[in-house]
């Protein structure tokens, strides 16, 4: 993971409206805010800052700086900002609701600040959101990141669960690991033996993305340069470019991860989920995840995108009928967690090597 707090802006548009919403996306690892056009309904910008570790005790003062620096340099002044909206893990959120006011944010006094609810100790106001972001009354969503939260709803029933995850899928667990922004090395491939990649906003690479690790774990695979068991066959390192690799230890991490995302999806069933998280910041993320045993090939006509928290908070803060449907959801959803962790157990281990890979080849 990075060793260094990098921060990054982008402005999406020149045109905005006198009406936009903050809304923030905050992890363990991470925070994004994004300035929302409520009358044009479009993003209007976006600020992160990755590298630092979020905490209970530092979040406020986090999201104090962070704010400031989202409205300077996008050049919107707090008058047009009618609402912020936070999703958060649950300790950060409780935390937060203490003490962050909208003042604290650089907002005016009376700019309604709210907080997405939380459904259980494993099922934060992140999932919350993210559940927001789907289109549809039954479904199957999944949003994989620092856990691996999944939710099925059918017949009015709304079943979820959380399993914690080892840090290949969020970036922590990768020695070269950041989240997918400004700087990251995200869609990784081979043309003519050659290795490629991209590189999130053009700029130079700080890092690797999830989704860029999973697309190298797929090459590796391909070339025989891992086995089934997930070993390095020839090398200690995989290189991308001049600076950055995949080692043995981020293997490890991603073939964890994979089985314990394998072993959910098991779980759920499901024809075509919703999924979000870092390695589905891309189409080549998301194809990884199926070719290296992450998900069920099925899934491949699947709707996917890097950050549904995002876009449900946004809906939060933009419409009471959102809201509404989050106090359903934290009211209804049943977390069965512990009632699966048995054989949650059992299919992680089914799925724990690259076996199936080379099945397939």
């Amino acid at each position: 993971m990075l060793s260094e707090v990098h921060a990054s802006s982008a402005k999406f548009r020149s045109e905005r409206s006198s009406e936009i919403v903050l809304a923030c996306d905050l992890t363990a690892n991470s925070a994004v805010i994004e300035l929302f056009d409520r009358v044009l309904n479009r993003p209007y910008s976006r600020t992160a800052l990755y590298g630092v570790k979020i905490t209970a005790e530092n979040a406020a003062e986090t999201l104090r700086r962070l704010s400031v620096t989202a409205l300077r340099s996008a050049g919107v002044p707090a008058s047009v900002v009618v609402g912020a909206g936070f999703a958060a893990d649950i300790h950060v959120s409780n935390r937060l609701e203490e003490e962050l006011s909208a003042g604290d944010l650089g907002l005016n006094s009376d700019t309604e600040v709210v907080f997405v609810p939380y459904i259980s100790a494993k099922l934060s106001g992140r999932f919350t959101a993210s559940l927001l972001a789907v289109p549809s009354d039954s479904f199957l969503a999944a949003d994989v990141g620092t856990m691996m939260c999944i939710a099925e709803k059918s017949g009015g029933t709304l079943r979820c669960a959380g399993f914690s995850l080892s840090g290949a899928f969020d970036g922590t667990a990768l020695e070269s690991g950041m989240p997918p922004e400004n700087g990251a090395i995200d869609a990784v491939r081979k043309e003519n033996g050659i290795i490629e990649y991209e590189v999130v906003g053009d700029c130079d690479s700080l890092g690797i993305s999830p989704a860029g690790a999973v697309c190298a774990a797929q090459i590796m695979l391909s070339d025989n340069i891992l086995d089934g068991d997930g070993i390095m066959t020839d090398r200690d390192l995989f290189a991308i470019g001049e600076d950055f690799f995949i080692s043995q230890s981020d293997i490890r991490a991603i073939q964890s991860d994979k089985a314990k995302c394998a072993a959910a999806f098991e779980l759920f069933g499901g024809e075509k989920p919703y999924l979000s998280g870092a390695p589905f910041a891309n189409d080549s993320g998301f194809r990884s995840m199926a070719a290296i045993g992450a998900m069920p090939e099925k899934y491949l006509k699947s709707s996917f995108c890097g950050n549904s928290a995002l876009r449900g908070t946004e809906n939060y803060l933009l419409s009471e009928k959102f809201r509404e449907t989050a106090r359903d959801i934290v009211k209804t959803a049943e977390d069965i967690s512990e009632r699966l962790i048995d054989e949650f157990d059992e299919k992680y281990f089914e799925n724990l090597s690259f076996k199936k890979f080379f099945d397939k080849k």
